[in-house]
């Protein structure tokens, strides 16, 4: 897999339009699109970019090993502000887990039910 093909992976894990993903990392949808279909590279600087705005593992983009995610949070002073803002990340952290949760479930009720009808169709083939 190619830093192209991950980026794009980075972008719909993220839940965005190339329009929306690449205004946050500096580039038009059509400059975005040209690296999401592999026509131009992942420069240095969209690399940057994507470690401060998107909090992207830059190992994983450009070899595929560890997270997707940089797990890390800076250290940094306490302050109100601060505090706000890191109760707001909890709570859309929490909300996109209910999110992902729901989700994943409904993707388990569809494979089992994939799987009902594999074992009807192979039950069928059997009688045959």
């Amino acid at each position: 897999m190619t830093e192209n093909q991950r980026i794009k992976i980075i972008r719909k894990f993220l839940g965005m339009t190339q329009v929306d993903f690449g205004a946050s990392i500096g580039l038009t949808q059509a400059g975005y699109s040209d690296i999401e279909r592999g026509k131009n590279n992942v420069s240095g600087k969209i690399k940057i970019m994507l470690k401060q705005v998107h909090n992207v593992n830059l190992t994983w983009l450009e070899s595929g090993e560890g997270e997707m995610m940089d797990s890390t949070i800076p250290n940094e002073e306490w302050s109100p502000e601060r505090f706000a803002d890191d109760q707001k990340q909890i709570e859309n952290l929490k909300v996109e887990i209910e999110r992902l949760n729901a989700e994943n479930k409904l993707y388990r009720e569809l494979l089992d039910s994939k799987l009902k009808i594999i074992a009807t169709l192979e039950e069928r083939f059997g009688k045959g």
